[in-house]
């Protein structure tokens, strides 16, 4: 074996995938814009955040070589990023849809307001990490420290865990050792002032109590010293608020450090599992009691894609001997299976993610339809779905103009706007009133198949006055053949759509509270 039989098929697969693979990797780190960027969200969340930042830009690279070179196209790529604010809000769009950084973020608030209590098994660790440094989980509850017992305890059973995951190996908390480091050196220098503290604090009140002769217990009489103003019972109030003071700097102190733990402890649980309702049971077990995520659009999603696809190619075969798909026919039927399924993936998840965490996809308070929402979400999805249109359109058609097909097939966005517009009405919460469920699936799948019928029939019209190269498909097919071929199954798929998923998706989106995430300040994001 000689070293051109290596370096023959190494220039071949470099030739083919070494300019996409330079473009992927290029815009890959322009995506991480947090140190660790991936803890910030769910694996599958970053994963479609990445795939559709990057999508453009190869769609991009994908139609230049056919003007340009290579190298050329990798270049003119890179540049494209030096554009001004564009490229930089389609960042943050991206960002936000795969939930960078608000889903780590709702996280730590979930466990900031969630119940903690200390697992029995991890009491024993904690007594002996506590009393290296002279603090015993029974002291000082005479000294108001309560609210510093339960903060120190709850601080010191996240650290406990946190360095049992680095023990563990595990990829983040190596990624990040130097923040674990820090927060061990805060930790330790906070639990050596907590005991200096308490201490402190209560040889200040049990002076106070030995020199006024006053017992714990007597309430009538530690009002009375409260009001006292002679000349010793004034240094007993100044000794009386400097300690409440240094309680108040400890618990404040601790605030901040228990804050950054949180955030510390949901990203990495984030970056360690796939779902959030694992990370949730993960953060569980250090004794927080988080309630379990609802049900997610993930299923539903896989749900509706796999019926449409299905669908469609149950159509392609049942109809194959009375249509003929036009120009390339594998690129036809392929199209057919992938963008059907996809426009419908495209705009229930948006709507879904847009109805439930932004106010403006909901009714207002007067109980007013969001008529902006609805209508712009599917020209949203429609922009979207714009270039893998272009695509298909160029090997579906390849001997005719590029240009002359790509503008002709304009007007099949209307096929993702309306269902966009058609869901977005469905999904309000007021829809139908308080109609029964039966009444309300019927009503959606009418007003579904309704819409995509008269959908098909606009673009028909349209067919007539401007042809599509895709409408050919119905040029030489009869009256009778038409009506059964694509009226009758364009009107039950999307009855079936409407009555089946329409009114999960409704439920679904409905479950939560309207909220807006802060953006993490570089103190909590670690930047």
């Amino acid at each position: 074996m000689t070293l051109d039989n290596v370096v023959e098929p190494l220039n071949a697969i470099f030739g083919s995938f070494g300019g996409p693979l330079l473009v992927v990797l290029f815009y890959w780190f322009r995506f991480h814009t947090l140190k660790g960027t991936r803890s910030f969200t769910t694996k599958p969340l970053f994963f479609f955040g990445v795939a559709a930042f990057i999508t453009p830009f190869m769609i991009v690279y994908a139609l230049l070589p056919h003007k340009l070179s290579p190298l050329a196209a990798i270049w003119l790529l890179i540049l494209v990023w030096r554009i001004p604010v564009i490229p930089a809000r389609w960042r943050s769009f991206c960002q936000e849809l795969a939930g960078i950084p608000a889903s780590a973020l709702t996280l730590r608030d979930q466990l900031a307001a969630a119940p903690f209590q200390v697992h029995l098994d991890d009491m024993p660790s904690l007594q002996r990490k506590l009393a290296r440094v002279g603090y015993q989980i029974d002291d000082f509850r005479a000294v108001q420290s309560t609210a510093i017992q339960s903060r120190l305890l709850k601080i010191s059973a996240l650290m406990l865990h946190l360095e049992g995951w680095a023990g563990s190996s595990e990829s983040f908390m190596e990624r990040n050792s130097d923040v674990h480091a820090e927060l061990l050196a805060v930790y330790d220098a906070l639990c050596f002032r907590t005991v200096r503290v308490l201490k402190s604090c209560a040889e200040v009140y049990g002076a106070i109590m030995e020199d006024s002769q006053v017992e714990p217990d007597d309430w009538q009489a530690l009002d009375q010293l409260s009001t006292r103003h002679s000349a010793v019972s004034q240094l007993q109030l100044a000794a009386q608020t400097a300690a409440g003071c240094m309680l108040e700097d400890l618990r404040k102190d601790m605030d901040s450090l228990l804050n950054n733990l949180l955030l510390f402890a949901a990203r990495a649980a984030l970056a360690g599992e796939w779902t959030l309702g694992r990370s949730k049971r993960r953060l569980g077990a250090i004794g927080f009691t988080l309630e379990p995520s609802p049900p997610g659009i993930v299923k539903f999603v896989a749900t509706v894609a796999a019926f449409t696809f299905v669908w469609c190619l149950l159509w392609l075969l049942g109809s194959g001997k009375i249509i003929q798909v036009p120009g390339d026919q594998a690129a036809g039927v392929l199209r057919t299976l992938v963008t059907t399924p996809l426009q419908f993936i495209l705009n229930f998840w948006l709507i879904y993610y847009f109805k439930r965490y932004y106010g403006f996809a909901n009714e207002t308070i007067f109980g007013r339809l969001p008529v902006g929402f609805i209508l712009s979400i599917g020209l949203c999805s429609a922009l979207i779905f714009f270039p893998i249109q272009a695509i298909f359109d160029f090997y579906q058609f390849p001997d005719r103009p590029y240009p002359d097909v790509v503008l002709r097939e304009l007007p099949l966005l209307i096929f993702p706007w309306g269902v966009g517009a058609m869901t977005a009405l469905l999904v309000q919460d007021s829809t139908w009133g308080r109609r029964s469920r039966k009444t309300r699936q019927m009503r959606d799948g009418l007003v579904f198949g309704g819409g995509m019928t008269v959908m098909l029939w606009m673009l028909l019209v349209i067919h007539q006055i401007v042809p599509m190269p895709v409408m050919e498909i119905v040029d030489d097919v009869s009256g009778w053949a038409f009506f059964a071929s694509f009226v009758l199954p364009t009107f039950a798929f999307g009855f079936i759509i409407g009555y089946a998923m329409v009114g999960r998706l409704r439920e679904a989106a409905a479950r939560c509270p309207v909220w807006k995430a802060d953006l993490a300040t570089p103190s909590l994001a670690r930047v």
